[in-house]
């Protein structure tokens, strides 16, 4: 693994990628790793899936102790006793993580056609509107990369991602959910896309 981006945003969050360059069956072999851990990587079918649950297992506890334990809520939502927040997305060989005392969502992304097939089914009527102005595949990349984030941030899988998450203005980085508003950043991390949201 190899990290590649580090950032300490106004909030005093830290975002990290790393671009994962072993496979699992690489990653299986570091002693960081609890038999827990391996159990659970085994019992996963993916190979992508598996490479993702270690790689991002192993960067945790490089960042923070051998002893981590990475843990998730019913919703999904991960979770560290090491950090008050804590996101992470993963995407190709990258994966981004997000923590700090501050809620923040991330998500990483690489512009590819399909999003703008993806598109009509994820944004409102009025988003898609705006989006067909001036559509690209970067601009795409970023209404999906918000949305994501922003989903991250809440931690709840049953919100309506086309209507009830509100992308008011890309350009100037604002989004809303709720009575929740929320701050848009984005970085162009090699050729991936990474997005983070927090409340403003």
């Amino acid at each position: 693994m190899k990290k590649i981006f580090h950032k300490i945003a106004a909030n005093k969050n830290h975002i990290y990628v790393w671009k994962v360059i072993s496979t699992s069956s690489d990653l299986v072999k570091n002693p960081l790793f609890t038999i827990e851990e391996l159990k659970a990587a085994k019992e996963l079918k993916s190979e992508k899936r598996k490479t993702e649950f270690l790689a991002s297992r192993l960067a945790l506890k490089n960042l923070f102790s051998n002893h981590l334990e990475l843990k998730h809520h019913k919703s999904g939502k991960p979770y560290i006793k090491e950090a008050k927040h804590i996101s992470i997305s993963h995407s190709k060989d990258y994966i981004a993580i997000a923590f700090g005392e501050e809620n923040i969502g991330v998500d990483i992304e690489e512009p590819k056609e399909k999003m703008l097939k993806l598109i009509p089914r994820i944004l409102s009527e009025r988003e898609y509107t705006e989006f067909q102005k001036n559509p690209s595949l970067e601009l795409s990349c970023k209404l999906w990369g918000a949305k994501e984030a922003v989903l991250k941030y809440v931690g709840d899988k049953t919100i309506n991602y086309r209507d009830e998450i509100q992308i008011e203005n890309i350009k100037s980085g604002k989004a809303k959910y709720l009575e929740l508003g929320f701050n848009v950043n984005f970085e162009n991390v090699e050729e991936m896309i990474l997005t983070t949201v927090t409340s403003n």
